[in-house]
């Protein structure tokens, strides 16, 4: 199984982050997820294994810049378990497009987090069950268990 991490990661001065919506004008007044910052580290138990890929982006969908794109063809992943922060922006993003794409998505619910427990019910109950197959943890991990694998 391929794991990819995809991170918000920011370069001083925010050259590469799009200035056309409101909530991008927070990153530039917070100084937010700058490179080599806390903010912009995983957090404990999240870092990346050996073997595992690292993406960084700088809008709201892990597709832009084509990196996790590239990662998906080479890995002839046809399946993505979508997880993360920001459910109703960068996981909801993420998940759509990956839906369009052609690939098959599935969100454990709770492996996702947003600012607001409201927030992330409404994507979940209603734009995420529209593209993704939602499940929890436990029940993803049963699953993955029953899989044989060559």
């Amino acid at each position: 199984m391929t794991v990819v991490h995809v991170w918000f990661v920011c370069d001083p001065g925010y050259p590469a982050v799009p200035r056309n919506a409101p909530l991008f004008e927070g990153l530039f007044e917070e100084q937010a997820l700058l490179r080599g910052s806390w903010g912009a580290q995983p957090i404990d138990g999240l870092e990346p294994l050996p073997g595992d890929l690292v993406v960084e982006k700088v809008t709201m969908s892990a597709w832009e810049n084509g990196a996790l794109q590239k990662i998906l063809t080479e890995s002839d992943c046809d399946t993505i378990i979508n997880a993360g922060v920001w459910t109703n922006m960068s996981v909801e993003h993420t998940a759509r497009t990956g839906a369009d794409k052609g690939y098959r998505i599935i969100l454990p619910e709770d492996a996702c987090a947003t600012i607001n427990q409201t927030w992330h019910e409404a994507s979940v109950n209603f734009a995420l069950r529209n593209v993704a197959s939602v499940t929890s943890v436990d029940k993803l991990i049963a699953a993955l268990q029953t899989i044989v694998v060559p």
